[in-house]
Protein backbone atom coordinates (compact mmCIF):
# COMPACT_ATOMS: atom_id res chain seq x y z
CA UNK A 1 0.00 0.00 0.00
CA UNK A 2 1.51 3.60 -0.96
CA UNK A 3 1.48 6.41 1.78
CA UNK A 4 0.93 9.92 0.87
CA UNK A 5 2.21 11.91 3.39
CA UNK A 6 1.34 16.12 3.15
CA UNK A 7 3.92 18.22 4.72
CA UNK A 8 1.97 21.73 5.35
CA UNK A 9 4.21 24.84 6.84
CA UNK A 10 1.39 26.54 8.51
CA UNK A 11 -0.30 25.44 11.99
CA UNK A 12 -3.49 24.76 10.94
CA UNK A 13 -5.82 25.32 7.98
CA UNK A 14 -5.89 28.98 6.88
CA UNK A 15 -9.64 30.45 5.85
CA UNK A 16 -8.56 33.22 3.76
CA UNK A 17 -10.22 33.90 0.57
CA UNK A 18 -13.35 34.18 -0.96
CA UNK A 19 -15.29 32.48 -4.07
CA UNK A 20 -13.54 29.76 -5.95
CA UNK A 21 -15.12 27.85 -9.50
CA UNK A 22 -14.93 24.27 -10.06
CA UNK A 23 -14.84 24.14 -13.50
CA UNK A 24 -17.22 21.01 -15.68
CA UNK A 25 -13.50 19.29 -16.39
CA UNK A 26 -12.69 19.22 -12.38
CA UNK A 27 -15.63 18.31 -11.28
CA UNK A 28 -16.14 15.36 -13.11
CA UNK A 29 -12.82 14.05 -11.69
CA UNK A 30 -13.96 15.22 -8.40
CA UNK A 31 -17.25 13.02 -8.25
CA UNK A 32 -14.89 10.37 -9.87
CA UNK A 33 -13.63 10.46 -6.00
CA UNK A 34 -16.59 10.36 -4.75
CA UNK A 35 -16.70 14.12 -3.28
CA UNK A 36 -19.36 15.09 -5.51
CA UNK A 37 -22.34 14.77 -2.76
CA UNK A 38 -19.83 16.65 0.39
CA UNK A 39 -19.57 19.49 -2.12
CA UNK A 40 -22.82 19.46 -3.88
CA UNK A 41 -24.11 20.29 -0.44
CA UNK A 42 -22.75 23.48 0.03
CA UNK A 43 -21.71 24.85 -3.72
CA UNK A 44 -24.01 26.23 -6.15
CA UNK A 45 -24.17 24.93 -9.86
CA UNK A 46 -23.46 28.44 -11.98
CA UNK A 47 -24.09 29.51 -15.46
CA UNK A 48 -21.36 30.80 -17.38
CA UNK A 49 -20.49 34.56 -16.72
CA UNK A 50 -22.42 37.06 -17.25
CA UNK A 51 -20.81 40.55 -18.32
CA UNK A 52 -22.05 44.49 -16.89
CA UNK A 53 -20.80 47.70 -17.54
CA UNK A 54 -19.04 49.09 -13.97
CA UNK A 55 -20.56 52.34 -14.46
CA UNK A 56 -24.90 51.58 -15.33
CA UNK A 57 -24.60 47.86 -14.34
CA UNK A 58 -26.58 46.85 -17.76
CA UNK A 59 -25.85 43.75 -19.71
CA UNK A 60 -22.85 44.48 -22.06
CA UNK A 61 -22.46 40.94 -23.60
CA UNK A 62 -25.66 38.20 -23.77
CA UNK A 63 -25.64 35.28 -21.40
CA UNK A 64 -23.58 32.30 -22.60
CA UNK A 65 -25.60 28.90 -22.96
CA UNK A 66 -25.99 26.71 -19.91
CA UNK A 67 -26.49 23.54 -21.37
CA UNK A 68 -22.99 23.11 -22.34
CA UNK A 69 -22.22 19.39 -20.00
CA UNK A 70 -23.92 17.55 -17.62
CA UNK A 71 -20.89 17.86 -15.55
CA UNK A 72 -21.61 20.72 -12.75
CA UNK A 73 -19.60 23.95 -13.26
CA UNK A 74 -19.95 24.83 -9.28
CA UNK A 75 -19.19 28.01 -7.28
CA UNK A 76 -18.23 27.46 -3.35
CA UNK A 77 -16.68 29.20 -0.34
CA UNK A 78 -12.76 28.42 -0.20
CA UNK A 79 -12.53 27.98 3.36
CA UNK A 80 -15.24 25.60 3.10
CA UNK A 81 -14.30 23.66 0.56
CA UNK A 82 -10.76 24.34 2.02
CA UNK A 83 -12.33 21.85 4.68
CA UNK A 84 -14.05 19.16 2.20
CA UNK A 85 -10.37 18.28 0.68
CA UNK A 86 -8.85 18.05 4.28
CA UNK A 87 -11.55 15.64 5.84
CA UNK A 88 -11.71 13.57 2.80
CA UNK A 89 -8.10 13.82 2.33
CA UNK A 90 -7.58 12.07 5.68
CA UNK A 91 -10.40 9.69 5.15
CA UNK A 92 -9.15 8.37 1.90
CA UNK A 93 -5.63 7.97 4.11
CA UNK A 94 -3.29 11.06 4.08
CA UNK A 95 -1.23 11.33 6.58
CA UNK A 96 -1.38 15.56 6.81
CA UNK A 97 1.79 17.06 8.78
CA UNK A 98 0.81 21.01 10.00
CA UNK A 99 3.94 23.07 11.12
CA UNK A 100 6.40 21.37 8.74
CA UNK A 101 9.19 23.75 6.71
CA UNK A 102 10.73 21.69 4.28
CA UNK A 103 14.00 23.60 3.94
CA UNK A 104 15.19 21.95 1.09
CA UNK A 105 15.11 18.26 -0.58
CA UNK A 106 17.44 16.32 -2.94
CA UNK A 107 17.03 13.61 -6.06
CA UNK A 108 20.19 12.11 -6.75
CA UNK A 109 20.35 9.32 -9.46
CA UNK A 110 20.52 5.84 -7.35
CA UNK A 111 19.12 7.15 -4.17
CA UNK A 112 15.43 8.06 -3.18
CA UNK A 113 14.28 11.45 -3.12
CA UNK A 114 14.20 13.02 0.35
CA UNK A 115 12.92 16.29 2.04
CA UNK A 116 14.76 18.09 4.44
CA UNK A 117 12.90 20.10 7.42
CA UNK A 118 14.14 22.86 9.24
CA UNK A 119 15.83 20.70 12.49
CA UNK A 120 17.57 18.34 10.78
CA UNK A 121 14.75 15.87 10.11
CA UNK A 122 15.09 14.31 6.61
CA UNK A 123 12.06 12.10 4.84
CA UNK A 124 12.62 9.98 1.37
CA UNK A 125 9.99 8.69 -0.73
CA UNK A 126 9.22 7.54 -4.38
CA UNK A 127 7.95 10.99 -5.52
CA UNK A 128 8.75 14.40 -4.10
CA UNK A 129 5.57 16.76 -5.31
CA UNK A 130 6.25 20.27 -4.71
CA UNK A 131 3.39 22.20 -4.20
CA UNK A 132 4.11 25.29 -2.53
CA UNK A 133 2.90 27.67 -4.20
CA UNK A 134 3.65 30.28 -6.68
CA UNK A 135 6.30 31.81 -4.30
CA UNK A 136 7.84 27.98 -4.51
CA UNK A 137 11.41 28.24 -2.71
CA UNK A 138 12.39 24.76 -4.02
CA UNK A 139 11.44 25.64 -8.03
CA UNK A 140 14.64 27.05 -8.81
CA UNK A 141 16.45 23.85 -7.57
CA UNK A 142 14.05 21.42 -9.45
CA UNK A 143 14.63 23.40 -12.88
CA UNK A 144 18.75 23.73 -11.57
CA UNK A 145 20.01 22.45 -14.87
CA UNK A 146 17.83 24.35 -17.08
CA UNK A 147 19.16 26.51 -20.13
CA UNK A 148 20.11 30.00 -19.34
CA UNK A 149 17.36 32.36 -19.84
CA UNK A 150 14.53 30.83 -18.38
CA UNK A 151 12.76 32.90 -15.66
CA UNK A 152 11.63 30.86 -12.86
CA UNK A 153 10.49 33.33 -10.89
CA UNK A 154 6.70 34.91 -10.63
CA UNK A 155 5.96 37.59 -13.12
CA UNK A 156 4.12 40.43 -11.07
CA UNK A 157 1.22 41.97 -12.93
CA UNK A 158 -0.03 45.59 -12.51
CA UNK A 159 -3.27 44.84 -11.50
CA UNK A 160 -4.75 44.40 -7.29
CA UNK A 161 -7.60 42.52 -6.06
CA UNK A 162 -9.62 43.33 -3.11
CA UNK A 163 -11.76 40.42 -1.82
CA UNK A 164 -15.17 41.84 0.07
CA UNK A 165 -17.93 39.93 1.98
CA UNK A 166 -20.52 41.61 3.30
CA UNK A 167 -23.52 39.77 5.04
CA UNK A 168 -26.67 38.83 3.65
CA UNK A 169 -28.87 40.96 6.79
CA UNK A 170 -26.71 44.16 5.68
CA UNK A 171 -27.66 43.84 1.83
CA UNK A 172 -31.22 43.77 3.04
CA UNK A 173 -31.50 46.96 4.73
CA UNK A 174 -29.97 48.61 1.50
CA UNK A 175 -32.07 49.08 -1.02
CA UNK A 176 -29.49 49.30 -3.46
CA UNK A 177 -27.01 46.82 -2.42
CA UNK A 178 -30.66 44.28 -1.82
CA UNK A 179 -30.65 44.46 -6.19
CA UNK A 180 -27.42 42.43 -5.66
CA UNK A 181 -28.80 39.08 -3.56
CA UNK A 182 -30.40 38.74 -7.25
CA UNK A 183 -27.58 38.12 -8.48
CA UNK A 184 -27.26 34.25 -7.73
CA UNK A 185 -24.87 33.59 -10.57
CA UNK A 186 -21.48 34.94 -11.19
CA UNK A 187 -20.88 38.02 -12.73
CA UNK A 188 -18.15 40.69 -14.05
CA UNK A 189 -18.41 44.22 -14.18
CA UNK A 190 -16.24 45.84 -16.16
CA UNK A 191 -14.58 49.17 -16.59
CA UNK A 192 -11.67 51.64 -17.22
CA UNK A 193 -8.64 50.32 -15.84
CA UNK A 194 -10.94 48.47 -12.70
CA UNK A 195 -13.50 45.92 -12.66
CA UNK A 196 -15.27 43.75 -10.15
CA UNK A 197 -16.50 39.59 -10.01
CA UNK A 198 -18.92 38.84 -7.11
CA UNK A 199 -22.20 36.94 -6.57
CA UNK A 200 -24.29 36.09 -3.60
CA UNK A 201 -24.25 32.13 -3.05
CA UNK A 202 -27.70 30.71 -2.93
CA UNK A 203 -26.39 27.90 -0.03
CA UNK A 204 -24.58 30.92 1.86
CA UNK A 205 -25.89 33.96 3.59
CA UNK A 206 -23.32 37.09 2.15
CA UNK A 207 -22.51 38.59 -0.83
CA UNK A 208 -18.62 38.19 -1.74
CA UNK A 209 -16.39 39.52 -4.81
CA UNK A 210 -12.91 40.46 -5.71
CA UNK A 211 -13.01 44.00 -6.95
CA UNK A 212 -9.54 44.22 -9.11
CA UNK A 213 -7.79 47.55 -10.08
CA UNK A 214 -5.15 47.94 -12.64
CA UNK A 215 -2.80 50.15 -10.53
CA UNK A 216 0.19 50.16 -7.90
CA UNK A 217 -0.93 50.85 -4.54
CA UNK A 218 2.10 51.51 -3.66
CA UNK A 219 2.43 48.35 -1.33
CA UNK A 220 5.54 46.15 -1.24
CA UNK A 221 4.27 43.25 0.17
CA UNK A 222 2.53 41.10 -2.64
CA UNK A 223 -0.10 38.51 -1.09
CA UNK A 224 -2.45 37.66 1.07
CA UNK A 225 -2.78 40.86 3.35
CA UNK A 226 -5.72 43.11 4.63
CA UNK A 227 -6.77 45.97 2.26
CA UNK A 228 -7.47 49.40 2.85
CA UNK A 229 -11.20 49.52 2.77
CA UNK A 230 -11.11 53.48 2.63
CA UNK A 231 -8.81 53.67 -0.48
CA UNK A 232 -10.62 50.81 -1.91
CA UNK A 233 -13.86 52.90 -2.08
CA UNK A 234 -11.92 55.85 -3.19
CA UNK A 235 -10.87 54.10 -6.18
CA UNK A 236 -14.40 52.82 -7.69
CA UNK A 237 -16.26 56.23 -6.94
CA UNK A 238 -18.86 56.16 -9.90
CA UNK A 239 -19.76 52.70 -10.18
CA UNK A 240 -23.13 51.43 -10.33
CA UNK A 241 -25.06 52.21 -6.99
CA UNK A 242 -25.43 48.41 -5.97
CA UNK A 243 -21.87 47.97 -5.79
CA UNK A 244 -21.29 51.39 -4.34
CA UNK A 245 -23.58 50.59 -1.34
CA UNK A 246 -21.39 47.05 -1.21
CA UNK A 247 -18.34 49.10 -0.14
CA UNK A 248 -20.36 51.22 1.94
CA UNK A 249 -21.69 48.51 3.90
CA UNK A 250 -18.00 46.71 3.93
CA UNK A 251 -15.44 47.07 6.88
CA UNK A 252 -12.63 45.56 5.60
CA UNK A 253 -11.27 43.99 2.84
CA UNK A 254 -8.59 41.43 1.58
CA UNK A 255 -5.79 41.92 -0.53
CA UNK A 256 -4.03 40.45 -3.39
CA UNK A 257 -1.06 41.86 -5.91
CA UNK A 258 -1.96 39.71 -9.30
CA UNK A 259 0.93 37.68 -10.44
CA UNK A 260 1.52 34.99 -12.76
CA UNK A 261 3.98 32.10 -13.58
CA UNK A 262 5.66 32.45 -16.62
CA UNK A 263 5.76 29.20 -19.00
CA UNK A 264 8.82 27.06 -17.58
CA UNK A 265 11.00 24.92 -19.45
CA UNK A 266 9.22 21.47 -17.60
CA UNK A 267 7.77 20.87 -14.39
CA UNK A 268 9.89 17.98 -13.36
CA UNK A 269 13.24 17.68 -11.84
CA UNK A 270 16.18 16.17 -14.11
CA UNK A 271 15.29 12.60 -12.61
CA UNK A 272 11.69 13.06 -12.93
CA UNK A 273 11.02 11.78 -9.28
CA UNK A 274 10.50 15.37 -8.33
CA UNK A 275 7.84 17.48 -9.84
CA UNK A 276 6.29 20.72 -9.69
CA UNK A 277 2.25 21.00 -9.08
CA UNK A 278 -0.29 23.60 -9.27
CA UNK A 279 0.51 27.56 -8.84
CA UNK A 280 4.28 26.49 -8.35
CA UNK A 281 4.33 25.28 -11.72
CA UNK A 282 1.27 27.39 -13.37
CA UNK A 283 -0.06 30.20 -11.17
CA UNK A 284 -2.47 32.53 -13.44
CA UNK A 285 -4.42 35.39 -13.13
CA UNK A 286 -7.71 34.32 -11.77
CA UNK A 287 -9.58 36.15 -14.69
CA UNK A 288 -10.69 32.42 -15.97
CA UNK A 289 -11.64 31.09 -12.78
CA UNK A 290 -9.42 28.00 -13.97
CA UNK A 291 -6.75 28.15 -11.64
CA UNK A 292 -8.30 25.72 -9.09
CA UNK A 293 -9.41 23.06 -12.06
CA UNK A 294 -6.48 23.43 -13.78
CA UNK A 295 -5.01 21.78 -10.06
CA UNK A 296 -7.56 19.37 -9.90
CA UNK A 297 -6.73 18.08 -13.48
CA UNK A 298 -2.98 18.04 -12.63
CA UNK A 299 -3.68 15.72 -9.86
CA UNK A 300 -6.64 13.18 -11.74
CA UNK A 301 -3.88 13.29 -14.68
CA UNK A 302 -1.29 12.02 -12.54
CA UNK A 303 -3.07 9.60 -10.40
CA UNK A 304 -4.85 8.13 -13.63
CA UNK A 305 -0.96 7.14 -15.23
CA UNK A 306 0.09 5.92 -11.86
CA UNK A 307 -2.33 3.40 -11.05
CA UNK A 308 -2.82 2.49 -15.32
CA UNK A 309 0.92 1.95 -15.55
CA UNK A 310 2.62 0.62 -12.61
CA UNK A 311 5.38 -0.90 -14.68
CA UNK A 312 6.94 1.72 -16.01
CA UNK A 313 9.40 4.28 -13.97
CA UNK A 314 8.03 6.84 -12.02
CA UNK A 315 10.34 9.20 -14.60
CA UNK A 316 8.55 8.10 -17.36
CA UNK A 317 4.85 8.66 -15.91
CA UNK A 318 5.99 11.86 -14.90
CA UNK A 319 6.92 13.27 -18.13
CA UNK A 320 3.92 11.67 -19.54
CA UNK A 321 2.12 13.58 -17.42
CA UNK A 322 4.14 16.97 -18.16
CA UNK A 323 3.33 16.24 -21.76
CA UNK A 324 0.11 15.76 -21.19
CA UNK A 325 -0.74 19.06 -19.26
CA UNK A 326 1.57 21.72 -20.23
CA UNK A 327 0.31 22.65 -23.66
CA UNK A 328 -3.55 22.50 -22.37
CA UNK A 329 -2.54 24.75 -18.60
CA UNK A 330 -0.40 27.28 -20.59
CA UNK A 331 -3.46 28.12 -23.47
CA UNK A 332 -5.77 28.35 -20.47
CA UNK A 333 -2.83 30.77 -18.28
CA UNK A 334 -3.29 32.79 -21.46
CA UNK A 335 -6.76 33.04 -21.73
CA UNK A 336 -7.16 34.21 -18.38
CA UNK A 337 -4.31 37.05 -19.00
CA UNK A 338 -6.71 37.90 -21.91
CA UNK A 339 -9.69 38.09 -19.88
CA UNK A 340 -8.04 40.72 -17.32
CA UNK A 341 -7.38 43.27 -20.01
CA UNK A 342 -10.83 43.07 -21.38
CA UNK A 343 -12.30 43.36 -17.44
CA UNK A 344 -9.98 46.26 -17.24
CA UNK A 345 -11.16 47.77 -20.83
CA UNK A 346 -8.08 47.33 -22.94
CA UNK A 347 -10.40 47.75 -25.77
CA UNK A 348 -7.42 47.24 -28.23
CA UNK A 349 -7.15 43.46 -27.11
CA UNK A 350 -11.54 42.57 -27.29
CA UNK A 351 -11.76 44.14 -30.60
CA UNK A 352 -9.20 41.91 -32.53
CA UNK A 353 -11.46 39.10 -32.20
CA UNK A 354 -14.19 38.66 -34.12
CA UNK A 355 -18.17 38.19 -32.79
CA UNK A 356 -20.40 35.38 -33.00
CA UNK A 357 -23.80 34.89 -33.67
CA UNK A 358 -26.21 33.69 -31.26
CA UNK A 359 -26.81 30.46 -33.29
CA UNK A 360 -22.97 29.60 -33.00
CA UNK A 361 -23.38 29.46 -29.41
CA UNK A 362 -26.93 27.77 -29.53
CA UNK A 363 -25.41 24.54 -30.96
CA UNK A 364 -22.09 24.88 -29.14
CA UNK A 365 -22.78 21.14 -28.46
CA UNK A 366 -22.51 20.39 -31.78
CA UNK A 367 -19.67 22.66 -32.31
CA UNK A 368 -15.80 20.58 -32.15
CA UNK A 369 -14.03 21.90 -29.11
CA UNK A 370 -10.51 23.51 -30.50
CA UNK A 371 -7.97 24.67 -28.11
CA UNK A 372 -6.15 26.98 -31.11
CA UNK A 373 -9.42 28.96 -31.72
CA UNK A 374 -9.51 32.47 -30.47
CA UNK A 375 -10.40 33.62 -26.96
CA UNK A 376 -14.12 34.33 -27.70
CA UNK A 377 -15.23 31.76 -29.73
CA UNK A 378 -17.78 28.41 -28.89
CA UNK A 379 -15.16 26.29 -29.96
CA UNK A 380 -12.67 27.48 -27.67
CA UNK A 381 -15.04 28.02 -25.32
CA UNK A 382 -15.97 24.29 -25.19
CA UNK A 383 -12.60 23.05 -25.00
CA UNK A 384 -11.88 25.17 -21.95
CA UNK A 385 -14.91 24.39 -20.16
CA UNK A 386 -15.85 20.59 -21.25
CA UNK A 387 -12.59 19.12 -21.00
CA UNK A 388 -12.12 15.25 -19.85
CA UNK A 389 -8.63 15.26 -19.20
CA UNK A 390 -8.96 11.90 -17.65
CA UNK A 391 -9.66 10.84 -21.41
CA UNK A 392 -6.42 12.28 -22.57
CA UNK A 393 -3.97 10.96 -20.15
CA UNK A 394 -5.87 7.20 -21.18
CA UNK A 395 -4.84 7.86 -24.68
CA UNK A 396 -1.31 9.12 -23.76
CA UNK A 397 -0.83 6.56 -21.43
CA UNK A 398 -1.82 4.05 -24.91
CA UNK A 399 1.37 5.13 -26.51
CA UNK A 400 3.42 4.92 -24.37
CA UNK A 401 2.38 1.03 -23.78
CA UNK A 402 3.03 0.65 -27.57
CA UNK A 403 6.33 2.58 -27.44
CA UNK A 404 7.69 1.01 -24.09
CA UNK A 405 5.72 -2.09 -23.36
CA UNK A 406 5.64 -3.62 -19.96
CA UNK A 407 8.32 -4.39 -18.27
Amino acid sequence: MKILIVFEKRDKLSPKGSGLMIRPGASRILQSWGLGDAIEQVADNCLPFSIRDLKTGKDKIRALPASLTRYPDWGIHRPILQDIFYQHAIQAGAEIIFDSIVEDFSDEPDRRPNLQFRGGKTTSGDLIIIADGIRSRLRAKALFDTSAGWSVDPKISDSVFYGVTVPQRDLELDNDASLLLQQVEPCVWTGNERFVVGRKPRKSEFWSGLFGLNHDDGQASMWNEDGDIVLLRQRFVGICPPLSAILKLATKCDRWKIAQMPNLPRWTSRSGRTILLGDSAHAMEPNAAQGLSQIIEDIGVLQTLILSSPYLDISIITRSWENIRKPRVERIKSYAAWNTQMFIGNKDRAASHPKYLDADWDSIQDIEPNSAADFTSPAFFKWAHDYDAVEQSARNQFHHFILFGPS
